[in-house]
């Protein structure tokens, strides 16, 4: 950390004075204040030259004050992890950063890692018979509700006034109370959505059955290279780069083992683990840096600091004082204008309405996703682009943006990624920072055509990671699970697609995404589920029917997740 103290008299800047500076000046500048910095210890040393460097790349755009930051050792650590990622930033004031890295193995990130085996002409293809199929049935819900696209809601225009108090009454309160009285059609919908699961399923399993040979020959050949691994003389890190191997999993997910105390498991087993687990998440949270953050949250987080360590860990202010105004912004834009896709929405809060968890949330969670339907910044700040992007245009072809305005056209279940978020920010404005925040980091993947593999591994690459896992280690339930007609893929993508909510118990749920935003990536889904049908073995083998698999896996909320990952993992 910058030294502070006394004894060094004779530094060039009292800490008050290199902090004011640190935090005035852009990134594009911190080479400028380098000459100021005296003493640093030497992991410092390393991230703020990795943030000088990363300045001089043309495609760099990072340029923002890091909020969160308790020092200057904290803010040049923060920063320079932020310009590694070259982020585009969903909110100017809620930089997000990513990629903890922790123990002593070094993974091959710095190349992008591609599924070999699947030619890119296949995934073009996918990617047009895609957006044909969005295209065709946007405008059938078009012509089915008889309403146009866009249009202005002239009801709603005026501010409604509270009579006693003369206090105008939030814009969120407003559209949380699902009043509008264009939702009327929403049952016109008739169960008719853009896109879903089922439609997910066709097109990741049309891709695999017709190139399944050349990517099985790929990964086996993958296995069985052992040029892939060696030792660095520079710091003695082994690089790992085969990601489908056990080896790379084992040791990727080193923060999983059980010689590490976990909460979910230990915390249940030792109730003086659960002060422990505070006390290391109050430690993380007073030097507010992002990598230690993400090393907390690899072996879970205490319930009762969660909240914070995933804005931590995600670089968000939620105590920013603009947060509350932009989400009230958000919602008049709402109002003001009512789109085809609210309907969308609005039919998939009907799943929420039912849900035995989530139903108290149900006016909460119109008011979060209408208004990130509404956030421009969401499409362009998504770690892949959404796809297809449609551009609006008026009848006399002038552009009028992306539709809707988040480039985001929403499917069946995206109130998922939405509601166990409710049981850790009270708050609207909080909650709807952090579903953009985790939509664009991970959820996003989950609606991908592309063969991005290893730790950013996207659907098609989580599915063929799920189903080679399965095959190596569970091969008489994978055989089985076909023969009676029930493929495994199309038991687990349900799953993997709502990384598990609505199926797991809501506390099992925040555990899998303290994992996720821990280790950055999606891999703990497919891993999963994997354990989930190892575990219940026994009872698949004895089913003898598509509709009898199906209602033994249909109930998953008793199972406990952080066992269940540890023995796929490590009890091999």
């Amino acid at each position: 950390m910058l030294c502070s103290s006394s004894t060094h008299s004779n530094k060039l800047f009292s800490r008050q004075k290199l902090m004011q500076q640190l935090h005035s000046t852009p990134l594009q500048s911190l080479k400028a204040v380098s000459c100021n910095i005296w003493q640093v210890n030497a992991q410092t040393a390393r991230d703020f030259l990795e943030s000088r460097q990363a300045t001089k790349r043309p495609d760099m755009k990072c340029c923002f004050p890091v909020q969160l930051a308790s020092g200057g050792a904290s803010y040049i650590c923060n920063t320079a992890f932020a310009a590694k990622e070259q982020l585009q930033l969903p909110h100017s004031a809620f930089p997000t950063v990513t990629q903890a890295s922790g123990g002593n193995v070094r993974f091959d990130v710095d190349r992008e890692l591609r599924l070999q085996g699947l030619p890119t002409e296949s995934l073009q293809n996918a990617k047009q018979a895609w957006q044909k199929l969005l295209l065709e049935r946007l405008h059938y819900l078009q012509a089915k509700v008889e309403l146009p696209l866009v249009s202005p809601n002239q009801s709603q225009l005026k501010i409604q006034t509270a009579t006693t108090e003369e206090t105008p009454v939030a814009a969120s309160a407003r559209v949380a109370s699902g009043d509008q009285p264009y939702l009327a059609s929403v049952p016109l919908l008739q169960e008719s959505y853009l896109f879903g699961i089922a439609d997910w399923y066709s097109l990741v399993t049309t891709l695999l059955n017709s190139h399944w040979d050349s990517i099985s020959t790929a990964l086996s050949t993958e296995d069985n290279r052992t040029d892939d691994c060696h030792e660095l003389s520079t710091d003695n890190q082994t690089i790992v780069s085969n990601w489908t191997s056990w080896p790379w999993l084992q040791q990727f997910f080193q923060g999983l083992n059980a010689q590490h105390r976990q909460v979910g498991l230990d915390d249940l087993l030792h109730p003086w683990f659960q002060q422990s687990s505070i006390k290391t998440g109050e430690a993380c949270l007073e030097i507010a840096a992002i990598p230690q953050c993400r090393a907390a949250l690899q072996r879970g987080a205490a319930p009762a600091l969660r909240p914070r360590l995933w804005a931590t860990a995600l670089a968000l202010d939620l105590e920013h004082e603009s947060l509350g105004d932009s989400f009230e912004n958000l919602c008049r834009q709402v109002e003001e204008c009512n789109l085809l896709t609210d309907l969308l929405i609005e039919q998939d809060l009907e799943t929420v309405a039912n849900s035995e968890h989530f139903f108290l949330f149900e006016e909460s969670l119109r008011a979060v996703l209408l208004a990130a339907s509404r956030d421009p910044s969401l499409g362009p700040s998504c770690h892949h682009k959404p796809f297809p992007c449609l551009v609006g245009k008026t009848a006399s072809g002038q552009t009028q943006g992306p539709y809707p305005p988040s480039g985001l056209l929403p499917c069946r279940g995206l109130v998922e990624y939405a509601a166990p978020l409710c049981y850790l920010y009270a708050e609207q404005a909080s909650c709807a920072i952090m579903f953009c925040s985790m939509y664009a980091r991970f959820w996003c993947r989950l609606h991908t055509i592309d063969n991005t593999a290893g730790k950013d591994a996207t659907l098609v690459s989580l599915c063929v990671l799920f189903l080679h896992l399965l095959e190596e280690g569970e091969a008489e339930v994978a055989e089985h699970l076909k023969a009676v007609g029930c493929p495994p893929l199309q038991l687990a993508l349900p799953w993997i697609m709502t990384a598990f909510a609505g199926h797991l118990a809501v506390g099992e749920v925040l555990l899998v995404w303290d994992r996720i935003i821990g280790f950055d990536s999606l891999l703990p889904l497919p891993l999963l589920a994997v354990a989930v049908i190892a575990f219940r073995r026994q009872v698949l083998l004895a089913a003898d029917s598509r509709e009898q698999i199906m209602s033994t896996m249909e109930d998953l909320s008793q199972l406990k997740v952080v066992p269940l990952l540890q023995g796929m993992l490590f009890g091999r």
